[in-house]
């Protein structure tokens, strides 16, 4: 790999080198000609291209900056108009509740209206429209007894307020008194003021009182809204949303009428009584490029020749690389393990695809320029590495630490997955390094798997010692106890009393008797230690036939009573003892099956439910389910933990296997009963909650037919 990388660095030095130096680099020919004449196409392209974006941008700056202007004027604009229409629904308001207000009220309630300045030329009130309260009042006379019926001008605008029945504005006007006015007008109702600038008018239920009007100055209005200022930069026009009827000022409307078939920035005004909008474009139309638009031509150009020029020197150069690219690709691509090469900075610079598998990272980040630590990051997050003790953040500083000590290095990576790689890394004159990924995942699950049957085996010769030592200790200590039977107490006294004389008949047999029970109490422990050894032979010697296949099933069809009665009635008394309820359930009649066998299976289950279980219940269920019948063992003891479930079954296995557990056993006897049970065609599994109990499933068929199928499927 090394000899590939120093390969790869010659061939990069080799491009710094004559082109009589080398071979296979020079470019000529028609082939360079038409990657001139390529090229020239698309820098010429692409340099009409940049003009005319130069050109697009600056229009769309340009419109962008208009939006941006015009929003202040908007902004401006409908503050004067919301000020003021909230002055003139205040005056409608005081109109609704004193429809008979005189002059001086009128004049003292209107000084009371903040919004009112300079700029507001009068504010009048026309009951049955004919103008009679008007303030200022020395500068207005000339519009009192305005009867708004006869005046042309005005009267179609009126009536378009009053036929919508809610204020409106119009303008400009020509003012009765001289100058000209912007005009806000509301209708006023009554007696129900709360109906004074509101809705559609209903004539059936509220009465016209007359209007309230409110007159800006004209020009100062288009002075204080900033629309004078814009007009000095904008074509601008303002106007209703829909269409004007009629004749006469009936709407506002300002502005060159032409722009609204031009191509404008447009915004709407936030009215309530009516839609208007702003239309604007820069003064004379918008701007088809900019000012320095030919010196950017001419960079562009300048830029466009530079590119073409060094597009011969790109040429040879490519050659080369390409030529060092495909080497070290191919190189690492042969590779049967994974390769991995990182720069100075912790950037990947490439890898190979078996190193892309070993890891399962997404395709998208094991690409050229990924730094070390997001390829941690991202493999932590998708639980690619385990970090035990350690957090996020922790473990990858850990990891990072470890890199950053430039050495050569070899460890053994558990990924979390359960595939295990050796990690050589080797660092580089540059400050990069290389590295190489051997998958060592079943040499490695091999050894442990090698090393745990070692210790299984250990463990169980240490617990078959134990079991074996128990009972055969009980065997020599009665059997020197009974070849001593002159040094039993019941003998002592027997003879004694022989000797002395002393001693009746009926007193020699008392002793007699009670020396006969010694025994017998010496010789039942003798034989039940006897058949405890037996057992554990017979366990040995099942596995030893299971294994070698040399175990010899005989089903037959039998009752299920058969098979449960003896086991039931053999155990009953070891859980009375422990002082467990014991119960049976028994609704299935027949089974196909090896008696003898089964039982065995069963003593074990229910045998170990009895051990296990310290306080509560075991029982038993026997049932048809389909074509088989299920023995159920439940209990409620301490249950096994999940992780131990499957592990129970293999031979030597035991949850605890230390010589000093609670509950003895060689851990064989739930492997030889799942055996057993398979031979007949059935099957044992079992399932468990830990603090709640447990429950095995004994299955096995009812008729021979469906058991040969399960034998030949299997």
């Amino acid at each position: 790999m090394l000899q590939v990388i120093r390969s790869y660095a010659a061939l990069q030095a080799e491009q710094c080198l004559p082109l009589s130096r080398t071979k296979r680099t020079h470019i000529g020919g028609i082939w360079s000609l038409v990657a001139f004449l390529v090229a020239t196409v698309i820098i010429t392209y692409a340099a009409g291209r940049l003009d005319r974006l130069l050109s697009e941008a600056f229009v769309y700056e340009a419109r962008a900056q208009t939006y941006l202007d015009l929003l202040e004027v908007r902004e401006q604009f409908e503050e004067i108009i919301h000020q003021r229409s909230l002055a003139l629904r205040e005056l409608a308001t005081f109109i609704g509740e004193n429809p008979f207000a005189k002059q001086e009220e009128f004049t003292q309630r209107v000084q009371n209206i903040r919004e009112i300045d300079d700029t507001v030329i009068n504010v009048a009130a026309a009951p049955d429209l004919v103008v009679t309260l008007i303030h200022p009042l020395a500068p207005n006379m000339g519009a009192l007894g305005l009867d708004y019926r006869t005046n042309e001008d005005q009267f179609p605008g009126i009536e378009r307020m009053l036929n919508l029945g809610k204020e409106l504005m119009t303008g400009p006007v020509d003012l009765v008194q001289g100058g000209k006015g912007l005009i806000l007008r509301a209708p006023v109702y009554w007696p129900d003021p709360d109906f004074a600038t509101e809705g559609d008018v209903d004539g059936s239920k509220r009465q016209l009182w007359g209007i309230v009007s409110l007159v800006l100055d004209y020009d100062q209005f288009l002075i204080n809204s900033g629309i004078r200022e814009a007009e000095e930069r904008y074509d601008i026009l303002i106007h209703a949303a829909s269409p004007q009827v009629g004749t006469g000022p009936q709407m506002f409307t300002y502005g060159d009428q032409s722009l609204r078939e031009a191509d404008t920035v447009t915004l709407e005004f936030d009215f309530s009584f009516e839609e208007w909008m702003l239309e604007a474009r820069t003064k004379g139309g918008w701007p088809k490029h900019a000012p320095d638009q030919w010196a950017k031509r001419a960079l562009i150009a300048s830029a466009g020749l530079m590119l073409l020029g060094t597009l011969l020197y790109v040429l040879q150069v490519s050659e080369r690389r390409k030529r060092a690219e495909v080497l070290l690709s191919s190189g690492i691509e042969a590779l049967n393990d994974g390769f991995v090469m990182f720069d100075a900075q912790d950037r990947l610079l490439l890898s190979n695809s078996k190193y892309k598998e070993m890891y399962e990272l997404p395709p998208e980040v094991l690409k050229p320029g990924t730094p070390f630590a997001e390829l941690l990051r991202i493999g932590v997050k998708s639980k690619q590495f385990p970090m035990g003790r350690y957090n996020e953040d922790e473990w990858i500083e850990r990891r990072l630490a470890i890199h950053r000590e430039n050495r050569t290095s070899e460890t053994e990576q558990h990924l979390s997955g359960g595939r295990v790689i050796k990690a050589s890394d080797r660092p580089l004159a540059d400050g990069s390094y290389v590295g190489l990924r051997v998958d060592v995942t079943e040499l490695s699950h091999a050894k442990d798997a090698a090393e745990a049957a070692s210790k299984a085996k250990t463990d169980f010769m240490g617990v078959l010692s134990h079991e074996l030592r128990t009972p055969l200790t009980v065997i020599m200590g009665v059997a020197q106890l009974s070849r001593n039977a002159r040094m039993l107490s019941s003998s002592k006294a027997l003879l004694k009393g022989y000797e002395d004389g002393e001693i009746s008949h009926a007193e020699a047999k008392r002793l007699l008797d009670e020396m006969y029970d010694q025994l017998s109490g010496l010789m039942n422990r003798l034989v039940q230690s006897g058949e405890h050894l037996l057992h554990l032979i017979n366990e040995i010697l099942d596995v030893a036939k299971i294994e070698s296949g040399s175990l010899v099933i005989e089903p037959s069809r039998c009752a299920v009573q058969d098979i449960v009665d003896p086991v039931i009635e053999q155990l009953r008394t070891l859980s009375s003892k422990k002082g467990l309820a014991f119960d049976v359930v028994q609704e299935a009649d027949m089974v196909f099956a090896d008696k003898v066998r089964t039982r065995q299976i069963l003593f074990n289950l229910i045998g170990n439910a009895i051990k296990f279980t310290d306080t509560g219940f075991v029982r038993l269920v026997v049932k048809p389910v389909g074509d088989a019948v299920s023995f159920e063992v439940h209990d409620s003891g301490a249950g096994i933990p999940e992780a131990e479930l499957q592990s129970i079954f293999e031979v030597f296995y035991q949850v605890d296997s230390t010589a000093t557990r609670r509950a003895g056993g060689t851990g064989m006897g739930l492997a030889i009963s799942r055996s057993l049970a398979e031979m007949q065609g059935g099957s044992l599994s079992v399932s468990s909650v830990v603090g709640q109990g447990s429950c095995f499933i004994l299955t096995l068929p009812i008729r021979a037919a469906q058991s040969l199928e399960v034998n030949a499927a299997a």
